[in-house]
């Protein structure tokens, strides 16, 4: 793990605002004189978007007026450089108005229709207004101004906006994914998405907090780079931008008005009349007109919270120790003699009374400790209310979840201890599954011994009667079969739980073993469906807060799943969600996974950078959780994305790491193929593609031997994209000849038409391909396609400019892709492979004698071969190469 605490360039670009920038524009571009008025709270960016948008219109003036509390008293105060020498306000009022107004609206010749541009168009004094409302109605000059949300809106601004002169564009907080890209353009670099989640929480989405929040967490070092990743660090103290920003309106409150402000920074929110039973009435309700608390209906409730997230912060930060002791007992006492009715209550309960003190319920702590295993709270926190509950009950399910936030907090050791003191109290066949379910979990997904996790369920079977229990350990071993890369034996356990004849849906547990399952047969139909239902699943326990054990990464699983059925955009969309659901709970596993997930989707989307960006999260969230199987996933996603844009630098420090995580000594590899393919493109890329491919042969016939149809064909797709498209035809002939393809899977039939069509050089067949592969969203591969039919075509009548020219334009579309057939087709007279291969070598900077030793071959004979290409390609030497084997021909 690396942190970098440098900081960076302070930007601040313009973000998520292209729609109303948008309709400012539209109100400003009519043939007749308009305007627009922003409205928005403090801090949200009303008079930036009012800037971009006047500035945006060039060849116009910009007049701009600033109305101010301290002028509004001043007549035409906020005009007063326009008014004429001499002329003073107070002596004509009229004349001075009309006087402004000519002043204002003189154009220089030539110039186009100026604009007008009034922040705070509430704060001007009656005069001032007057001249704008002469302006806007005379149809003088375009207007642009602003007014903070909740202050009343002028008389002369309302008709304004009656008769149609101004249009009102309302400003919204920034959502997360727009609070995403304005910390990543800020920092120059991928930003976690908790981190991201945490500061559209805080700043409930305010430009103006989000910058304080920034600028803080920079100052104070909570701020860092981990492993190429910005990571928040939450403070433990107040803020001091952020309390100098909003402290003075809670400085200014009353003994009982802060004792309510501080209940409620614990509490979240409490109930009004609960909150009258603990604090004045009358101090609750100065809270609620001076705007520091808000009551809103929630139903038969009228839930009552602080106005912003940030005076909870400051609030807590700067709690004195006794205060939060004795709150925290005062809020758990209350919600004992209440009962706690809502989801979150208990949870809070529960956390409220270790913190205070005092005596509980053991029930109540128990299924405090499941709420919170549900909810991915800390495993910090988590343990401590399992503990209590366990050393309350000595129930086995509490032991287990003492047992889950030890795993998932990476004490490996204490996880396993626990499993045992669990396995040796053990009496019903409920506890004894639960722990071999949860042993076997962690050593077959923690550990990767898939041989340990499947002796311990099966003598889990032996020792267990209970018929459901024995299928949940017969579903637990089918998911580490599937995952070890042997689908047919998995889906033989799981046929009679998961195939729906009897009208049954399979539960979550079949329905997740089936999807992973089912993907690597190929069988993508059933994978979608059980895949969408264990999610659905899952969604449906986490509404209703219930435990369903240990299933991390699912929605992961569900990402790719439906990526490689071939549906892209749902795929992006799925994960986009689940992403922000996961984000929000500050689920590690679940961002994992997902960002994994995504990382395979944008690759072969074309999108490399957010690939990259998505790779460099994974890896992160993966070394934090202790996940040497995602690791290991993920960093060879990561280096098919660097050799795909070029990097060989970034290539060998991925290719590094990777061999560090000792994948060969792991069983569960459902995952490496990935990881096949990844070591194949950049030995390939590294300049020796023969040993590459044949190796990458080799492991393609490894997985259809194994009935792992998907990674095979996926495999042989990658043999046609890396020039070998003779082997790749040789490894489908095999998988093919022990069944056909499964039906239902058009990105596996397009693979197979590419490479058909590039084994024949069938230059139509490949078009027809590479039109597949763009449906499907799979650019990449339609580049490479588009590529091997311009090779192709070379010697057919068909011309092979016109297909190379279209290979490059939607290259053009992945911007920094690099692949050998792209590369091939824009080479005119083409290379021979041994001939690529010294010029790869070559043009990464080896001499003719490190390039004869790698290809044992003479000296002489790399001399010969490079005097070829250098004609070939046009270049006149070395320093030429790195163009001439990546830039297509200009069409004559």
């Amino acid at each position: 793990m690396t942190v970098e605490t440098q900081q960076p360039r302070r930007r601040w670009p313009f973000v998520a605002r292209d729609a109303e920038r948008a309709a400012v524009l539209r109100a400003l571009g009519g043939a007749e004189a308009g305007g627009a008025l922003i409205i928005g709270p403090a801090g949200i960016g009303k008079s930036r978007l009012a800037d971009e948008a006047v500035t945006a219109r060039s060849g116009h003036r910009v007049l701009r007026v600033h109305a101010s509390e301290a002028g509004r008293d001043v007549p035409l105060g906020a005009f007063a450089r326009w008014l004429p020498a001499r002329t003073r306000a107070g002596d004509d009022a009229g004349g001075a108005v009309a006087a402004v107004v000519r002043a204002v609206s003189a154009a220089p010749a030539g110039e186009g229709r100026a604009v007008l541009l009034v922040d705070d168009v509430d704060l001007l004094d009656p005069l001032s207004a007057l001249v704008i409302h002469q302006i806007v109605a005379g149809g003088l000059l375009d207007v642009v101004a602003t007014l903070r949300s909740g202050t009343p809106v002028p008389d002369f601004v309302t008709a304004l906006l009656r008769t149609g002169r101004l249009t009102r564009v309302d400003l919204e907080p920034l959502g997360p994914p727009a609070i995403g890209a304005l910390l990543a353009a800020v920092l120059d670099g991928p930003v976690s998405s908790i981190t991201v989640a945490f500061i559209q929480r805080v700043s409930a989405g305010n430009p103006l907090y989000v910058r304080e929040l920034l600028g803080d967490a920079l100052d104070t070092g909570a701020l860092t780079v981990v492993d190429g990743l910005w990571h928040l660090r939450p403070a433990r103290t107040a803020s001091q931008r952020l309390t100098d920003l909003l402290d003075t309106r809670l400085r200014s409150t009353t003994p009982e008005e802060r004792r309510a402000l501080e209940l409620l920074a614990l509490a979240g929110q409490v109930g009004l009349s609960r909150l009258h039973e603990l604090c004045d009435p009358e101090a609750v309700e100065s809270l609620e007109r001076r705007g520091l608390i808000v009551v809103r209906r929630d139903g038969r409730r009228l839930p009552a919270g602080l106005a912003h997230p940030l005076y909870g912060e400051i609030l807590r930060a700067t709690l004195p120790a006794s205060a939060r002791l004795r709150h925290t007992r005062t809020l758990a006492d209350l919600y004992e003699r209440a009962g706690a009715r809502r989801a979150g209550d208990l949870l809070r309960w529960a956390v409220w009374r270790l913190t205070g003190g005092g005596g509980f319920d053991p029930a109540w702590m128990t299924e405090a400790a499941r709420r919170a295993t549900v909810l991915r709270a800390g495993a910090g926190l988590r343990e401590r209310l399992a503990r209590h509950a366990w050393a309350a009950t000595g129930d086995v399910e509490a032991g287990l979840l003492v047992c889950a936030a030890q795993f998932d907090d990476g004490r490996f050791a204490d996880g396993y201890r626990t499993l045992d003191r669990l396995a040796a109290t053990v009496d019903s066949d409920e506890g004894r599954a639960g722990v071999a379910l949860a042993r076997a979990f962690y050593r077959g997904w923690g550990a990767g011994r898939l041989d340990e996790a499947l002796d311990v369920l099966e003598v889990a079977e032996a020792a267990v009667a209970d018929p459901v229990w024995r299928a949940e350990l017969a579903i637990q071993r089918s998911m580490l079969l599937a995952a070890s890369g042997t689908p047919a034996e998995a889906l033989r356990l799981l046929e009679p739980l998961v195939d729906g004849r009897d009208g049954a849906e399979p539960s979550l547990r079949a329905a997740a073993a089936g999807g992973m399952a089912c993907m690597m047969a190929g069988r993508f139909p059933a994978a979608m469906r059980l895949s969408r239902r264990a999610y659905r699943l899952i969604a449906e326990a986490d509404r209703e807060h219930r435990d369903i054990g240990v299933l991390t990464g699912l929605a992961g699983l569900c990402v790719r799943v439906i990526t490689d059925a071939g549906h892209a955009a749902e795929a992006r969309a799925f994960g986009g969600a689940a992403l922000r659901a996961a984000a929000d709970t500050g689920d590690a596993h679940g961002l994992a996974w997902i960002t994994a997930g995504l990382a395979s989707l944008e690759l072969p989307a074309g999108d490399l950078e957010r690939a990259r960006r998505h790779a460099v999260e994974a890896a992160a969230y993966f070394r934090r959780v202790n996940s040497p199987i995602g690791l290991g996933w993920v960093l060879a996603i990561g280096l098919l994305v660097a050799v795909h844009q070029g990097d060989a630098a970034r290539a060998d420090v991925l290719r590094a790491e990777l061999a560090s995580t000792r994948p060969e000594l792991r069983q569960i590899r459902m995952y490496h193929y990935e990881i096949d393919r990844a070591v194949a493109w950049h030995t390939a890329y590294t300049g020796d593609p023969d040993h590459a491919c044949v190796t990458l042969a080799g492991q393609a016939r490894h997985w259809a031997a194994r009935g792992a149809v998907m990674p095979a064909v996926v495999l042989a797709g990658d043999l046609a994209r890396l020039g070998r498209a003779d082997l790749a035809a040789a490894v489908l002939a095999e998988v093919t000849l022990r069944a056909p393809l499964p039906e239902g899977w058009p990105l596996g039939a397009a693979i197979a038409a590419f490479v058909t069509g590039a084994a024949q050089g069938d230059p139509v067949a490949l078009e027809s391909a590479a039109d597949t592969f763009g449906r499907l969203g799979f650019t990449v591969y339609a580049v490479d396609a588009l590529s091997a039919a311009a090779v192709a075509a070379g010697g057919a009548s068909r011309e092979p400019a016109r297909v190379a020219a279209a290979a490059a334009a939607l290259a053009a579309q992945c911007p920094g892709l690099r692949t050998p057939l792209l590369s091939r087709a824009g080479t005119g007279d083409r290379l021979t492979r041994r001939e690529r291969e010294v010029a790869l070598l070559a043009a990464q900077g080896l001499s003719n004698r490190d390039i004869a030793e790698r290809l044992t071959v003479s000296g002489r004979t790399v001399e010969n071969h490079l005097a070829r290409v250098y004609l070939k390609l046009g270049v006149h030497g070395r320093e030429g190469l790195e163009t001439g084997l990546s830039t297509p021909p200009a069409e004559n």
